[in-house]
Formats: structure tokens, C-alpha cells, sequence
């Protein structure tokens, strides 16, 4: 796509010189923001702090599709690739998604084969899939060539988080079309029985560690969601391509009682 930018005369940000495909797959993973506010603003300063991609939610966020694309709008100029979190397996907004010009789809609540094939057919074009042509602004970022270029460059990652799932992760991996897997730590942890914690307990850290055992001797890529810095330091250690860092909101929210809590700290009694 970084070629197409450059034949259709397109001025490519800074920094964007491979498409998101590529960049997951350099050594030592990578680090994706999370969007869920629907900020634009929020969206462009996750971009302008450097995480290597950011994915849009509008599954559990705050932002409906029209804030998603100005979202992507301001990400896309600071040359950081997005991708869309969907809210479910449907067609019509996996579709609108990509003709958005996101690079990749996370799709949750994938539980076997089927709805894997399924989601692979509403990404990819004829004779591979169904997706409808129409990239009213993908044209636009990624010029002449796009619709070629689509199988072997957009990521599509059905999220492992149910108990189906994760007994299916084989015949999800291997559906043509999908890209990896994505881990939801904490649906995974509730299908399991076990406590949504921040910080996964032992049989949800086993789980976990067989997805990605399963996906890298698969040859995919597999992605995970982080509550906290810690578990994403170790789960890019393990081998992850992609770790998330919980979302913009909680960033937030998380500087803004780090910063009243040492202000109250710092702050003399009144004389």
C-alpha cells in the first residue's frame, strides 16, 4: 500500500514506510494503542506518542462509526496505521470498516471455523471472499492498486475468547483469509470460569500460552489485549507480534488520578 501512496500522488506521513502486515512481524512485536473514547483528539495524540498502531473500538467504545473515521482521519495523518474493532461478525460494518481505509479487523467472539470462513469472505474480495467493491476513502490513502492488494496486506484477526474458541484456535488458524488471532484475556477468563483480573490467573495464563503456541507454529500472527504495562512487556516477550495497552480512557483516567494523588501528597496544610 506504502507504493500505491506514492503512485497516486499521495503525501505519505512520516514514519509510514510498510503497511501493518509487515510491521507485525518485526522482531520484538509491536505496540497498539487502543481508541474507546471517541476522541479524535485522543486519537491523534496516542498517534503522536509513538505506539506503532492503534485500533479503533466499536465494539465496547464510546464512538459511533462517523467518530471512528475522523479518528482514523487524525491517526492516518500522523502516518500510524488503525485498525477497526468491530462489534460483531456482519458484513455490512466489516465492510464499511475497510472501505474506511482501516488496514486491519478485529472481530470478536469467533468460536470455530465457519464464522472464521465467514469473516475472511466479508474482508476479501472476489473470487476470494464477497466483499462488496466501493473503498470510497481506501482509495483515497491507498491509491491505485488497492483492491489487489487487499489479500496479502490487510490484517484480519478473529478474537479467541470463548471456550469454543480456544478448543478451535487449529481450524481458525488455518482458515484462508485470516491473518492470526487476537486474545481477549478477559471474555477468555469469564468462559473459563475465572476471575476478569487485570493480570490473568494461572489457567487463563495457560490458555493464553497455548493460543500463541498454536498460532506461531501455525506461521500467523497473534495479538493480545494488556491490562497493564507489565503484561505487555511479558507477553511481547513471550512471542506476541501485537500487545495492546489498555485504551486512551484508561490512560487517562490512569494519569489523572497518578497526578491528584501526588498533587493532594505535595500539597501544604492550609496555614
Amino acid at each position: 500500500m506504502e507504493q500505491s501512496r506514492r503512485r497516486s500522488g499521495y503525501k505519505t506521513p512520516v514514519g509510514m514506510n510498510m503497511h501493518l502486515a509487515e510491521m507485525s512481524r518485526k522482531p520484538g512485536g509491536l505496540m497498539m494503542g487502543w481508541c474507546s473514547s471517541g476522541s479524535a483528539l485522543l486519537g491523534e495524540a496516542m498517534a503522536a506518542a509513538d505506539f506503532a498502531a492503534i485500533t479503533i473500538d466499536l465494539q465496547h467504545g464510546a464512538q459511533d462509526f462517523s467518530d471512528a473515521l475522523r479518528i482514523l482521519q487524525a491517526i492516518d495523518g500522523r502516518g500510524v496505521p488503525a485498525m477497526c474493532r468491530v462489534p460483531w461478525n456482519e458484513p455490512s460494518i466489516v465492510m464499511k470498516a475497510l472501505d474506511a481505509g482501516f488496514e486491519g479487523i478485529i472481530c470478536p467472539m469467533v468460536n470455530d471455523r465457519a464464522e472464521a470462513q465467514r469473516l475472511a469472505s466479508y474482508c476479501h474480495y472476489p473470487p476470494r471472499g464477497q466483499r462488496s467493491f466501493g473503498p470510497y476513502r481506501a482509495n483515497i490513502a491507498f491509491g491505485s492498486g488497492y483492491v489487489e492488494r487487499t489479500w496479502d496486506e490487510l490484517v484480519i484477526l478473529p478474537m479467541v475468547e470463548t471456550a469454543a474458541g480456544l478448543k478451535n484456535v487449529d481450524e481458525i488458524l488455518s482458515t484462508p483469509g485470516i491473518s492470526g488471532v487476537y486474545v481477549g484475556p478477559k471474555d477468555l477468563a469469564l468462559a473459563l470460569g475465572q476471575p476478569a483480573l487485570d493480570t490473568p490467573c494461572k489457567p487463563v495464563q495457560q490458555a493464553i500460552m497455548h493460543i500463541l503456541a498454536r498460532t506461531r507454529a501455525a506461521g500467523k500472527l497473534c495479538g493480545i489485549a494488556c491490562g497493564s504495562a507489565q503484561m505487555l512487556a511479558d507477553m511481547l516477550s513471550a512471542g506476541f507480534h501485537i500487545a495492546t495497552l489498555q485504551s486512551d480512557l484508561q490512560l487517562f483516567m490512569y494519569g489523572l488520578n497518578r497526578q491528584l494523588a501526588e498533587a493532594r501528597q505535595l500539597r501544604r496544610p492550609a496555614a
